[in-house]
């Protein structure tokens, strides 16, 4: 089965008169289904970086620094801008492209996603035997609302991996995805989703601590909001864990890549 190889995978966007081109690396990978159309929608989440003064002379990161990442599809977007207490601007999302009643947010959007081959691990042994060898492994999450209306699979690097060789345990442990929170109405899809880690030991269930605003209470009075990864979900799910040892261990330098 095809995976996207993460270390060569990146989503470029391009600002307003061409001042930037910030090429940021792929972290994960959510397909969206809306059974209702049968339209299926990608949307990447890039990795972290911090607030900068981009191109300046010196004092590059800004004094009230915070964590930007974000998620692009291919006319959406959405950017998470987290200080250390919650703000309201943490979350601006909408449309990049331009359209006839909306002006483009960016000048241009460029997509390259690199694909390789993978191998779905079924036993708890070939699972645990492939993580103490340090093989490259790739997780996939799929998930559906409880009408059966809306349907994602979630798929990401595994970067943390728990084994127990002695009882042939393991348990999946990473992030960020991109969650669909199902049961809010939304104008787009875009709109639920949020960022997460991902934890599941088991082929039929998965957790997930999503971000969201969390008061800081002290005795009983509010004194502050932080951006915090706080709210627990568990789903049932169809996980999988996929090994693409055989990609790297031959050594392929032309794998098949994907530009838009």
């Amino acid at each position: 089965m095809e995976v996207c190889d993460y270390a060569r995978s990146f989503v470029t966007f391009v600002t307003r008169g061409r001042t930037n081109n910030a090429r940021l690396q792929v972290e994960s990978l959510c397909r969206l289904t809306d059974e209702r159309t049968g339209v299926t929608r990608e949307y990447l989440f890039f990795a972290s970086c911090k607030s900068e003064d981009t191109f300046a002379e010196k004092d590059l990161f800004y004094e009230d620094n915070y964590d930007f990442c974000g998620i692009f599809s291919d006319e959406e977007y959405a950017i998470f801008r987290t200080h250390s207490t919650h703000t309201e601007g943490f979350r601006e999302q909408g449309v990049w492209r331009e359209s006839l009643t909306l002006p483009s947010r960016f000048e241009d959007v460029h997509r390259h996603i690199v694909r390789a081959e993978g191998s779905a691990l079924g036993e708890n042994i070939e699972i645990v035997q492939a993580s103490l060898r340090n093989t490259p492994l790739i997780g996939r999450v799929e998930i559906a609302s409880g009408d059966g209306k809306l349907r994602a699979i979630l798929e990401f690097p595994i970067k943390t991996m728990n084994a127990n060789d002695i009882k042939n345990l393991y348990q999946v442990d990473t992030g960020p995805v991109a969650f669909p929170d199902f049961e809010v109405e939304v104008e787009r899809h875009i709109e639920r989703l949020s960022p997460a880690y991902v934890a599941y030991n088991a082929p039929d269930f998965a957790d997930f601590v999503v971000q969201q605003a969390l008061p800081i209470v002290v005795e009983g009075r509010q004194v502050a909001r932080v951006t915090h990864y706080s709210r627990r979900v568990s789903l049932p799910a169809k996980t999988r864990v996929i090994a693409v040892e055989a990609q790297y261990s031959r050594g392929v330098s032309n794998p098949k890549s994907e530009i838009h």
